[in-house]
Formats: structure tokens, sequence, C-alpha cells
């Protein structure tokens, strides 16, 4: 009982049990199963985009390959934050994570939160730039936290 007479309440346990930190070589499978999921979205936009130069025929104007140009790059850097966004907030995988049994966790063991899942993605590609050196920190930690698990608070696990 506390001082005031009321009874404090036990902490609530994680929905995820603690599981074992995911190790490097996993989480490399992943993330060349979500490259290959993302190239293919945006190689759906690169098809649309460019569909209207291939119906000019032989010698396209230069306008229809501008739009297809615009139409590629405008899907290809929000495509990869925005669908581990949505994964994340909704499962705490993405796709990758899902095939090889991996999932993002806060530091306790939570499902991700709205909040917590997009600011994760966000970070996302800032680990990537340049030259992927938001991911050395993986190498390094004990938890295999990248730049982005760090800020977001976030931990890839293993599920068994």
């Amino acid at each position: 009982m506390a001082a005031s007479g009321q009874m404090t309440q036990a902490p609530s346990t994680p929905t995820v049990p603690t599981l074992p930190i995911a190790g490097l070589g996993l989480r490399i499978v992943a993330f060349i199963l979500d490259c290959i999921v993302v190239f293919g979205i945006v190689m759906l936009f690169f098809a649309i985009g460019f569909a209207q130069a291939a119906l000019q025929g032989d010698d396209p104007p230069d306008w229809s390959i501008w739009l297809g140009l615009g139409v590629t790059a405008s899907a290809l850097f929000p495509v990869a934050p925005i669908l581990f966004f949505f994964l994340w907030a909704w499962r705490s995988q993405s796709l990758g994570q899902m095939a090889v049994g991996l999932v993002v966790t806060t530091r306790d063991g939570y499902r991700l939160s709205v909040g917590r899942a997009f600011l994760r993605a966000v970070l996302w590609p800032f680990s990537m730039i340049p030259l992927a050196a938001g991911m050395f920190p993986i190498l390094f930690d004990h938890e295999r936290r990248a730049l982005h698990d760090y800020i977001a608070g976030t931990v890839v696990r293993e599920l068994r």
C-alpha cells in the first residue's frame, strides 16, 4: 500500500514477450527483401510514368521523357518511408521482417506506437545516407541498434 492509503498498480507486462535481439545476418536478409519490394513498387511508377513516352512512337517529345522521370523520381523517395510506416504501425514488421521472423519493438518489448513507427520511418532514410553510415552502430552496439533505432527508441528482435 502506498503512503496515501491507495494500492499501487503492478506495472503492465509487455505485449511482446522478451525476445532475443536480431542478428546481423537476418537483418540483412530482411533488408534485401524489403529492397526488392520497394524496387518493384518504384518500377510500377516507372512503367506508368514512361507509358506516355512509349505511346509517342520512335521519337517521343522531350516533355514525355521529363514526365516519366518526374513520376519515377516523385515515387522513389517517399515509397519506402510510407510503406515502412504503415507496416511498422500495423504489425511492427516490414514485409522482409515478416518473411524472416523479425519484429521491431520498443526497448521494453512493447509494440510500436503510431508516433514511434512514424519517427522510425522518417529517420530510416537518414541512416542510409551517406553510404549507410547510420547503420554502423549495429556492428558495435550490444542491442544491434542503428541510428534510427537509437533516436526512435526501438530494437529489432527475433520471433522464435
